[in-house]
Parts: structure tokens; C-alpha cells; sequence
């Protein structure tokens, strides 16, 4: 290596020149190519571009070995030439950088051979240049110092290798490194900070000092990022002319350990004086007035000053006015500091195309459908929020659209360029899973939520176990007859073969339709009519069962009908992080009009609130409640369809073995006709699709409303997993224990898949 560098000079060129005949024309004889050993003569000779019996010219040649250099792949270029009357025999001699056949990494521990492969440059395959070998020396060194390896070293080798059999060589580079030990933090201590405390400005920093609970690595990279935060922090303080003057390292003698010592100048701390502004026309003084928080005598606060500039900002372009502009002007006098906002309205911008990229499967008018903003429109930032949010929940993007806004023409004008990024929407699911109610049992799955790209739902699932026969398909077309009216069908066949828990064999095969439009008058709000015919057929009573099925003659055939009001105006299809979901339903089995050997309603209510609480922490507050009655009377309700809970399905208590939840006093296979729930559940992203959570499950359910007691629940409480697997969607893994078991307090699993399996 020390010899390749020493050469690395430049590009030598040398020209032998022989006096010709006065007005006699040189032609180049031919192009001889010396030295080269990875890199072909063809490939050198096209980059020359001189070819035999062409005019020989000096500064060509020049030029050409200056070309040859500037491959990177030679380190010297040398032309020769050899003088035979009026021809002329060029010869070009290079010498090569080392070809590099292989890249080894030795003494890395803290970091993956594969991490360091990609962030270096030299790679196999590659010609070594001095240049890039300091290069990676330093990516190296910042890799490891942004784990706390401070101290690292690294330095290159290069082996070459014989193959026994083939007898050919291979180039090996080698970076050697040297880890090091890991430098913490001991103290961070500060001078000059005469009115803040230390302790503050330690709090606003990302370094920080190594403590029990927590490492204190020293990253070198976010010591710097945090000369900005403690200017930030001071500024908010009314500090404007805070400088971080100089920052001491002292480490201790064996270097694994590290005093960080900060001196700082505050300077004056400003107040705020008078607050003006002028130029306001399309808002009264009041409306603008509502965005400026400070006022005289407030310590001047740098981060709210321009989050009133911005507040002001968003007035405008709330209504179309993307041109204006709020410049301030600050009037120091002393300590004081007078602010003028300066508001030049301009005029609202017109839409004049909106363009969709990136769907590569999805149609672009079933993009086009759920945007609420349209050409000719004038440009209203909520409006384009509300159809970004629209256009994601979908469920076909990874996220929301990514807006491009570009002006259209001199008029003001504006084109809106829509960057979308498609996700996997088929599912093929094929598994095994295991829960208290089926034990082992296996599913296969197919959906597709974007069929054809047409934004239609299909799929067909196959449950099965000893205890389980479900068989389920279904359709739905969102936009019917191209208006926004969703028609869906679903064609089931059920068997719940589980003696133990239901005291019977429960067979249920029907089919449903559903119809929903959104709701004219309410915001995020949908409204659907569904049709359900459902025929029952309980078999297989178990010895111990005494209740009044046993004289039904089967099967028994259930017609209603249900109403459905639902508002959902979470951020996410997926994990949402802020918004509401809610729905109320009205339901209506049998009577005069809809036939059928059975006669009851059914009512239901579920909340469910999603808030984000710091960091990705997301917490989701459901709540569900039912009830059941006749049309004359209580008795008319079918003991199968009383509420019986627990579980992860339709009315879920985790921690509980399905069904196992029944009135007090009640038999266990009678369930009762008012029952409620509630969840608390915190989420958080671990990866980007892996979600960990903690959950308090209670419910119950009562023979009547009257004799509800809520204060009466079983309870809950576990932690879980939801894995977002392509082509598999959502499976999910509780471990809840139950305080209130029939047999006792105790754990029990709950597997789930996609949207329940």
C-alpha cells in the first residue's frame, strides 16, 4: 500500500517528440496498450478515442490520458511515441489501482459485518483509491461513535490469497478495527448559566450523564446536535444573544469515562413590548389577535414568537391565501422588544390539476373518489388534509398521499401532485393456532380489499378444528352505480361442535346483505341497512342440559333486519393514534313483515377512543354495551342468543375462556340480555410492524338493565402482540389473566388473526 500511495501523484504524461519534415502530416500508426490487467484494452481504447490513421495531435493524447485518469482506475498514464516517417506508433502504458475480489471486516463485535458493508464505499468488485480507504476509515469511526465508541481505530490490509486447486489469486481487503471500550458520561457541568439551572439545560440535552437506570454513551455527533438545544432552551427563555462559547472534554485516565464541561454567554434576557400588525383585510383585528399569545411585559419566548408568525400563516392558507406572507419586525430598545407583523395577503389560489403517482394497481378513480377537493376549487388546506386522511383509509397505502403543490401559471394558480406508495392488500393465510375454546386448530384464508384495483373487498375463509367448522365468503363494492353507496354480501356456514362450553352442537348457515351511504348531515358518519337470513339448528344436547331448547323443534329460521349509524374519524385503518370510532345499531328479528320462527330486537352501542400520550405510547379506550328483549315479552329472546363473554371475539374479556362469562346465579349456558364492556389498552410500535401492549379487560352481563350492577365486572389484565406480516395481515398473541374465573383466578391465551379468527 505505501508504494501504491507514494506513486499516486498524478497523471504523468510523458511525450517523446521527434522533429518531422517541414508541412509534412503525421498519421497515427497504431495504438499499443501496456500494463493493463482488470480493465480491457477495448474499454481503454473508447476512452482514448483516437483510432489508427487519424491525425496525430499532441494536445489529443494529452487529453486522452487525462480522460483515462479520470476513471479512477489508474493511478499513472504514460504515452509514448515512436516516430516512422510520416507514421507515428502511440503506446499508452497504465497502471492499474488494486481490484479488490473481496471486503472483510475483523474486530467488529458491536457491529454486524453486513451494517459496515453498506455504509462503506469499497466494495467487491471495486479499483482501491486512497481517497475512498480514508473515506471508509471515517464511516467506520462515525458508526461506532454514534454506539459510544469513542475511542475506535480502525486501519486496512490487503491479503492476497492463492486458490489451491485453480491456482488463481483473489485481492482481499481487510479493516481491521478496534473497538475500543465504550466512553460514558459521567458529568455534564456548566459555566456562566447565571439564570438557568444547570439541571434544566440537562434536561433539554439528548447527551446525558451515565446513571443506573439508564447508559450515559458518549456520541460525539449529538453532543454537537445539543449546542442547538441549549440555545433553543435559552431563547425560549427571552436569552436571544445566548452563545455556547466552548465546550472541554476530560476523560478519565484509563478513557472509559468522561467530563463534559460547557461554558455559556446568556446575554440580555428580553421582554416583549407593544404587538402590532397591519394589512389585515380578510380577518378582523379580533381574529388575528386570537394568534398572538404573548403579551407586554412576557419574557420574549423565541418558540412562541414563531408559533404566533405560523398561526397567523395558517389563518391565510386555511382559506386559500398560499401566497401571503407575515414578516416581523423587531424593535429593540434596552430589554424591550416591540414586534410588527407586516401581512401581505395576496390573493386565494384556484386548483388547476390535481395528478396521482405512484398507483401502480389502484385505479386512479377510486383514488379520485375520496378527495373532497377538485379542480376550479379554490386551495383549502383542510380540505386537502381531510382527503389525504380519506385517501388512507382506504387501507391500500403504506400512508397518507404525500402533496406536491406547484404553481400552475402566472394567475396564482396551483397544481396538485398526489404521491401515493401501494401496500400488499391480497392475504393468503395458512396456519395453525390454539385456543382454550377449539384447542389445536388450523385456518386458510384468502382476501384481496383491492380487487382488480377497484377498491372491492372479496375473500373466503375455512376455520377447522375438532370442535369448529366456520366456512365464510364474502363481497363488498364500496362505490355502487359509481356513487358512494356500499353494497356488501356475505354467505356463512358455522358449526360450533363445543359441548363443554355451549352445552350443544350450534349450526348456523345464512346469508346477509348490507347497504350503506354516508350520512348527509354529520362529518365521518355512515349509515347502513342490513337484511340477514340465518337458519339454526342446535343438536347434540349434553347430558346435563335441562333448559328450554330441548323442545324447539329445529331448525329454526331467523330474518332481520338492522340499522347501523357509524362515525369514524380515527387518522389510521391500522394503528390509529387519535380519534374516535363509533356506532349504534337497532336490530329487529321476525314480526308480521319479516317472517321467520323467531321474535326479539336487539340494541347495541361501542365506543372506542384513541389518544396518543407521549413518545408512540397510544392508549384506546373501548366501550361496548347490548341489550335483548321481545316484542311482548323477555321470554321471546332464544337462550342461544343471550350474552355470554369472554375471550377475544365479538363480546371479548381477556383472561377468560369463551362463554364463560354468564349472569350470577345463571346455569352456564344461559347467558343474559344486557351486558357491557370496557378496555383500556396501551400500544406502542417496537418495530415498524410490530406493536407491543398491556390491557385491563372488564365485563359482565345481567338477566335485565333493572338489575345491572356496573360496578360488577370480571376483570382482566395482560399483555399482547400484533404482527403486521405481508400477505398474512395482522396476527395477534394475548396472554390475559382472569381475576374472577369460574374455577378460579388464572391465565389464559388468545390468538388472533387479521380482523378476528
Amino acid at each position: 500500500m505505501k508504494r501504491a500511495f507514494a506513486l499516486i501523484a498524478g497523471c504523468i504524461v510523458v511525450l517523446h517528440l521527434f522533429s518531422l519534415p517541414a508541412g509534412a502530416e503525421t498519421v497515427v500508426q497504431a495504438i499499443e496498450i501496456e500494463g493493463n490487467k482488470h480493465v480491457s484494452q477495448e474499454k481503454i481504447l473508447r476512452i482514448v478515442r483516437i483510432k489508427p490513421g487519424d491525425p496525430y495531435n499532441d494536445a489529443e493524447f494529452t487529453d486522452a490520458a487525462k480522460r483515462l485518469f479520470a476513471t479512477k482506475e489508474f493511478f499513472d498514464v504514460q504515452v509514448f511515441k515512436e516516430q516512422r516517417g510520416d507514421r507515428v506508433v502511440v503506446t499508452i502504458i497504465v497502471k492499474e489501482h488494486t481490484r479488490i475480489d473481496e471486503v472483510r471486516f475483523e474486530g467488529n463485535k458491536k457491529i454486524k459485518d453486513e451494517d459496515l458493508a453498506e455504509a462503506t464505499a469499497v466494495k467487491e468488485g471495486a479499483f482501491i483509491r486512497p481517497s475512498l480507504l480514508r473515506s471508509d476509515h471515517l464511516v467506520i469511526e462515525d458508526k461506532y461513535r454514534e454506539k459510544g465508541y469513542y475511542k475506535v481505530s480502525v486501519k486496512d490490509d490487503i491479503e492476497v490469497e492463492r486458490d489451491k486447486k485453480t491456482k488463481k489469486t483473489r485481492t482481499i481487503l481487510i479493516y481491521k478495527i478496534d473497538e475500543g471500550e465504550k466512553v460514558e458520561i459521567k458529568h455534564i457541568d456548566f459555566f456562566g448559566n447565571r439564570t438557568l439551572d444547570s439541571g434544566e439545560i440537562r434536561g433539554a440535552m439528548e447527551s446525558k450523564e451515565d446513571r443506573w437506570y439508564r447508559g450515559g454513551e458518549f456520541k460525539p455527533k449529538l453532543l454537537e446536535e445539543d449546542t442547538e438545544k441549549i440555545t433553543s432552551l435559552y431563547r425560549e427563555h427571552g436569552f436571544l444573544d445566548i452563545e455556547v462559547v466552548d465546550k472541554e472534554l476530560v476523560f478519565s485516565e484509563d478513557g472509559k469515562d468522561l467530563d463534559v464541561f460547557i461554558t455559556v454567554e446568556e446575554g440580555t434576557q428580553y421582554k416583549v413590548g407593544d404587538v402590532t400588525w397591519r394589512g389585515n383585510e380578510v380577518f378582523d383585528d379580533t381574529r388575528i389577535g386570537s394568534k398572538v399569545t404573548f403579551e407586554r411585559g412576557d419574557v420574549f419566548n423565541d418558540a412562541e414568537f414563531t408559533n404566533i408568525q405560523t398561526g397567523i400563516n395558517e389563518l391565510y392558507w386555511d382559506r386559500g391565501y398560499i401566497y401571503n406572507s407575515v414578516s416581523p419586525e423587531k424593535k429593540v430598545k434596552d430589554d424591550i422588544i416591540d414586534v410588527d407583523f407586516e401581512i401581505v395577503e395576496g390573493e386565494p389560489a384556484h386548483i388547476n390539476e390535481i395528478n396521482i403517482s405512484g398507483n401502480t394497481k389502484t385505479a386512479e378513480r377510486v383514488i379520485r373518489r375520496e378527495l373532497v377537493v377538485h379542480p376550479g376549487d379554490v386551495f383549502l388546506r383542510p380540505r386537502l388534509l381531510r382527503s389525504l386522511r380519506e385517501v388512507f383509509n382506504l387501507g391500500f397505502f403504506e400512508g397518507p398521499p404525500e402533496p406536491v403543490v406547484q404553481p400552475a401559471n402566472e394567475e396564482g394558480d396551483i397544481d396538485i401532485t398526489l404521491k401515493v406508495k401501494e401496500r400488499q392488500t391480497g392475504q393468503f393465510r395458512l396456519g395453525a393456532g390454539f385456543s382454550s375454546l377449539n384447542s389445536i386448530s388450523g385456518f386458510i384464508g384468502v382476501a384481496e380489499t383491492n380487487f382488480l384495483g377497484k377498491g372491492q373487498q372479496i375473500g373466503v375463509d375455512w376455520e377447522f378444528s375438532k370442535y369448529r367448522q366456520n366456512v365464510d365468503l364474502r363481497f363488498t363494492e364500496p362505490w355502487l352505480f359509481g356513487t358512494p353507496t356500499e353494497l356488501s354480501i356475505n354467505l356463512f356456514n358455522r358449526i360450533q361442535n363445543q359441548v363443554r362450553q355451549q352445552f350443544y352442537n350450534d349450526r348456523r348457515r345464512g346469508v346477509s346483505l348490507r347497504v350503506g351511504r354516508p350520512f348527509p348531515w354529520f362529518d365521518y358518519t355512515s349509515v347502513f341497512l342490513r337484511y340477514r337470513y340465518e337458519e339454526i339448528e342446535l343438536t347434540n344436547f349434553a347430558s346435563g342440559y335441562t333448559g328450554p331448547l330441548l323442545s324447539i323443534e329445529w331448525p329454526q329460521r331467523t330474518s332481520s333486519v338492522a340499522l347501523t349509524i357509524l362515525r369514524n374519524s380515527t387518522d389510521s385503518p391500522f394503528h390509529p393514534t387519535t380519534g374516535t370510532r363509533s356506532s349504534l345499531t337497532a336490530e329487529l328479528n321476525g314480526g308480521r313483515f319479516l317472517g321467520g320462527d323467531v321474535r326479539f330486537q336487539r340494541y347495541e352501542a361501542g365506543f372506542s377512543w384513541y389518544e396518543t400520550l407521549l413518545w408512540k405510547f397510544v392508549l384506546e379506550m373501548k366501550y361496548n354495551a347490548a341489550v335483548l328483549d321481545g316484542y311482548s315479552s323477555p321470554s321471546q329472546v332464544p337462550d342461544y342468543e343471550l350474552f355470554r363473554l369472554g375471550g377475544n371475539r365479538r363480546y371479548g374479556v381477556r383472561g377468560y375462556d369463551f362463554y364463560e362469562i354468564v349472569p350470577r346465579g345463571n346455569l352456564p349456558f344461559l347467558g343474559g340480555r344486557f351486558m357491557h364492556t370496557l378496555s383500556y389498552e396501551i400500544s406502542f410500535p417496537v418495530a415498524p410492524t410490530i406493536y407491543a401492549l398491556a390491557f385491563f379487560d372488564g365485563g359482565n352481563t345481567w338477566n335485565s338493565f333493572r338489575g345491572a350492577n356496573f360496578a360488577d365486572l370480571k376483570k382482566g389484565i395482560g399483555i399482547g402482540v400484533r404482527i403486521d406480516l405481508p400477505m398474512l395481515g395482522t396476527i395477534g398473541f394475548d396472554y390475559g389473566y382472569g381475576f374472577d374465573k369460574v374455577d378460579g383466578a388464572g391465565w389464559e391465551p388468545h390468538l388472533t388473526l387479521g380482523a378476528g379468527f
